[in-house]
């Protein structure tokens, strides 16, 4: 049987510090070579963009495709978790929220590896739903002190930020990206920007820096000269990024960031390779996190026995 679980029931078995554990994890094992992730595929027509990312994790048995489709009237999100072991598909679920989690969290398991733990202090670049789980992400992982929140629109700074603050996170509303950075420690940066809005001055005060929201080769958050300060640059997936990391392509059509400087984030997490201060994070979202996600949900909505099941099979 194949469970289906809506959006609200994902909500219902959503917990961030698992979220944090499995994507972790879910690093840690590609790195020791357990993982196989695939880069999105997009096909586009008529306005319309069908997103396609899939992954196998032997390590858990599972394998899965998340699958979305972007028009002008919005977006959905589905998830297909199977047993890698006789095909079985597992479960259909909703994945917005899955994506949100786990897009959050690997944001914290950079600044983990890649900055440490202790009274952080975070620039936040985005006011919307997936920069809420940006903090909720890092306040789990590695504890905040400060909550700096930037974004275009002020009212919507404000929201967010009081709505932090009444989760118990110290927050407060920046004036622009340079007040938002300097001070801080890190920085996340999630928005729908088709323009870079980080600069040099906006960046240069953080010791860490995840770049989240431009996942397409033309857009970008952070400028090539901003790009260009960063020691350590890692993404999720090279050849991935190299497709879809406008930051990380711009800058190197301007010649101030070549590719070979670029690690994937599993190396870190294993320990093969050791970051250097000031570090970037580049994160274009990939399958092994899904995955990874996907099953930890699956899991618990068995132990839970109370949700809808169809038979797929013939």
């Amino acid at each position: 049987m194949t469970l289906i679980l809506s959006e609200k029931d994902v909500s219902a078995l959503l917990d961030m510090k698992e979220v944090i554990r499995c994507v972790e994890e879910c690093f840690r094992k590609q790195g020791e070579g357990a993982a196989v992730n695939s880069p999105r595929t997009r096909s586009t027509v008529q306005g319309s963009v069908l997103n396609v990312m899939h992954a196998s994790l032997p390590y858990l048995g599972r394998a899965g495709m998340k699958c979305y489709l972007s028009t002008k009237r919005g977006i959905r999100f589905v998830f297909v978790l199977f047993d890698l072991a006789d095909a079985t598909p597992l479960a259909v679920m909703g994945a917005d929220l899955l994506g949100r989690y786990r897009t959050g969290a690997a944001s914290a398991v950079a600044t983990k590896h890649m900055l440490g733990t202790g009274e952080v202090k975070l620039a936040v670049y985005g006011s919307g739903k997936q920069a809420l789980t940006q903090v909720t992400a890092m306040e789990e992982a590695i504890g905040l002190s400060e909550v700096r929140v930037w974004s275009p629109q002020r009212a919507h700074s404000k929201a967010l930020a009081d709505r932090l603050r009444g989760l118990g996170i110290a927050t407060s509303v920046a004036e622009s990206p340079d007040d938002a950075g300097n001070g801080s420690d890190a920085g996340s940066a999630i928005t729908s920007s088709k323009e870079p809005f980080l600069t040099p001055s906006s960046v240069r005060a953080l010791s860490h820096l995840n770049l989240c929201g431009a996942n397409v080769a033309d857009r970008a958050e952070a400028s090539p000269d901003a790009v260009a300060i960063f020691r350590t640059v890692a993404v999720d997936d090279l050849n991935q990024a190299k497709v879809e990391s406008g930051d990380l392509i711009m800058a190197a059509k301007e010649g101030v960031f070549d590719w070979g400087r670029a690690v994937e984030l599993k190396s870190i997490v294993v320990g093969k390779v050791k970051a250097v201060r000031p570090t970037l994070f580049k994160s274009g979202g990939v399958a092994i996190e899904d995955v990874a996600l996907a099953s930890v949900l699956y899991d618990a909505a068995v132990k839970r026995g109370t949700y809808a099941s169809v038979e797929l099979g013939t």
